[in-house]
């Protein structure tokens, strides 16, 4: 697939971010970045990634945004799918992934360097390779999983050491960090430009 043809600086660039959620939090933080987005001058369309059209139009945009929770150690499978399908077309466009776990935003080292494995493991599986990848800590949502669910991450909680009351929800998304990934995107967007426009 060719690369879409880059905006000269000065245009709004438009962006499409597909998303991959069970529970919510990551259509949260894909909203996020794109009211951020939005503010800055760009436009952005949202998808979800399971209501994706056959023929994703990747040649109608200037960049892609990738964001998926993490859920039983695994990015959604139809995001796994989508990226597979599109891999070629991603890597000739600006792409970033937005990697949504509860790993992710914890406080160890040994909790980065797992959630960085989700990433890696997405990444050796579809041979995609984004300009830019953020982790983002997502949320243990109790009072939205059904019993059986509530029960499998309630004990894999409790043996990480992480929250178990199950009366609500425990957020540990870094919401300031989000806003400045929205910048950083926006900003290597502009560079891609720049630099296209040069040659």
């Amino acid at each position: 697939m060719e690369r879409a043809e880059l905006r000269p600086l000065g245009h709004c660039f438009h962006h499409r971010a597909v998303l991959g959620t069970a529970y919510g939090h990551t259509e949260r933080v894909v909203g996020r970045m794109a009211r951020t987005l939005e503010e800055m001058g760009h436009t952005v369309t949202t998808m979800k990634g399971d209501r994706q059209p056959n023929d994703f139009p990747l040649d109608a945009c200037d960049a892609v945004l990738v964001a998926s929770s993490v859920l039983y150690g695994h990015h959604q499978r139809y995001i796994r799918a989508f990226i597979r399908r599109y891999a070629a077309g991603l890597n000739a466009l600006p792409s970033a992934l937005v990697s949504v776990s509860g790993v992710a935003g914890g406080e160890s080292a040994q909790e980065r360097e797992e959630a960085q494995g989700y990433v890696d493991e997405l990444l050796k599986e579809t041979g995609w390779r984004p300009r830019l990848v953020e982790l983002v800590g997502g949320v243990v949502a109790y009072t939205r999983y059904g019993p059986f669910t509530r029960w499998i991450i309630r004990m894999i909680s409790k043996r990480k050491g992480g929250p178990t009351d199950t009366s609500r929800d425990h957020e540990f998304t870094d919401w300031a960090a989000v806003d400045r990934f929205a910048h950083q995107l926006a900003a290597a967007l502009t560079e891609s430009a720049r630099t296209a426009a040069e040659v």
